[in-house]
């Protein structure tokens, strides 16, 4: 597939989530712009090279704090 074909299936794609989200309530349409506009220039830029800025890796995620406590568990039988 042409890479031009690709980036604006991608961008149709984000434009679609980010409307579905913003429908829901899940982001505020603030959000949204701002999530489309980094989305538009990263597809803008040429993918196939080396990229000018080298990427960060990621932070390990922090431990879930709302993680379940563990369920008691049942006692035996007794005899």
């Amino acid at each position: 597939m042409p890479a031009k074909l690709t980036k604006t299936i991608v961008g149709a794609v984000i434009a679609v989530a980010l409307a579905a989200a913003v429908s829901y309530g899940f982001i505020s349409q603030q959000t949204a712009d701002q999530i489309q506009t980094k989305a538009n220039q990263t597809l803008q830029t040429d993918q196939t090279g080396p990229s000018p800025v080298p990427q960060q890796p990621q932070p390990a995620p922090e431990a879930n704090p709302q993680a379940p406590a563990p369920s008691p568990q049942p006692s035996a039988p007794r005899p």
